[in-house]
């Protein structure tokens, strides 16, 4: 996945620590964003191949931001990994309803993260 980019949007430090050590095997490019309007700057002006967003996040929530990547050419076709606490059914159908890729629930496993970053952009299992 050399070459790859990766945005991760999430307010908490510790988590975006977490992700990046979760997927430093993976050789790519990882950028962050502390906020929802970070995170859609940074999405609009350099899109990454996947962004990991949180759903509860200051300025703008995750659904907001998907919904405006969704919504604009540019970046209607980024690969997007709501990552987030906000596991109830409701919050769920609202991010497939957005247009998210997949779900992953917080805590997480590292392997499995990497599993499925690796699902989503299409790259398959290094079996690491």
């Amino acid at each position: 996945m050399t070459g790859k980019r990766i945005l991760i949007a999430d307010d908490n430090m510790q988590i975006r620590m977490l992700v990046k050590a979760a997927l430093r095997q993976l050789d790519c490019e990882i950028v962050e964003a502390v906020d929802g309007e970070e995170a859609l700057e940074r999405a609009v002006a350099e899109p990454p191949d996947l962004l990991l967003l949180d759903v509860t996040m200051p300025k703008l929530d995750g659904f907001e931001v998907l919904e405006f990547l969704r919504k604009r050419p540019s970046t209607a076709d980024i690969k997007v990994v709501m990552l987030t606490t906000a596991a109830q059914k409701t919050d769920l159908q609202r991010g497939v309803e957005l247009g998210c890729d997949e779900y992953v629930v917080k805590p997480f496993e590292p392997r499995a993260l990497r599993e499925t970053v690796e699902r989503v952009m299409g790259a398959g299992s290094t079996g690491a």
